[in-house]
């Protein structure tokens, strides 16, 4: 496990502090480790790259994925 130490907005800080203090989590480390679980299992690699791709895909044929062949 390696540790990292970060820096973000007041209004984040405060708002993590208000779910601790709610019971949503135990520690503000838990609320971020939360947060950058939920991030980055929908935002691999290869999630984006195929999201680009389709996009450039869709900009190419004007919305159409299929064009004609």
């Amino acid at each position: 496990m390696k540790t990292m130490t970060i820096q973000c907005a007041d209004q984040w800080e405060e708002q993590l502090r208000k779910l601790v203090e709610a019971g949503w989590f135990t520690t503000p480390e838990e609320g971020v480790l939360e947060a950058l679980r939920r991030y980055l299992s929908g935002h691999s690699v290869e999630r984006q790259e195929k999201q680009i791709l389709a996009d450039v895909e869709w900009a190419l044929h004007g919305g159409d994925c299929n064009p004609p062949a």
